[in-house]
């Protein structure tokens, strides 16, 4: 049986454009580090809200996390990151004898 305890990397995307309030529609990036087990969600937009009740909501709900912020000439990166989980996988076993 293979269980995911973290959300699907769409569904925490979904979460935080849901969440962000901006007066464009924000692009996305989805980075991954697999040496160091780390993924990022990178949301570019221009003019863009989020209050502090929201950046808890986000990482209640999807574990990721605000790691970075970076503007440019009024247009914003923000960088969302999380430890990706490996899946936790049982076997059973069937070395049972009948008789």
């Amino acid at each position: 049986m293979v269980r995911l305890t973290q959300l699907e990397i769409d569904e925490c995307l979904n979460w935080i454009l849901h969440t962000i309030v901006s007066e464009d529609s924000p692009s996305h990036n989805h980075i991954v580090v697999e040496e160091q087990g780390l993924e990022f969600i990178v949301i570019t937009a221009k003019d863009y809200y989020i209050d502090v009740q929201g950046l808890l909501k986000i990482e209640k709900i999807t574990g990721m996390t605000l790691v970075q912020v970076r503007s440019v000439n009024g247009i914003s990166d923000l960088w969302f990151g999380r430890k990706m989980q490996t899946p936790i996988i049982h076997k059973f076993s069937q070395n049972k004898s009948l008789g």
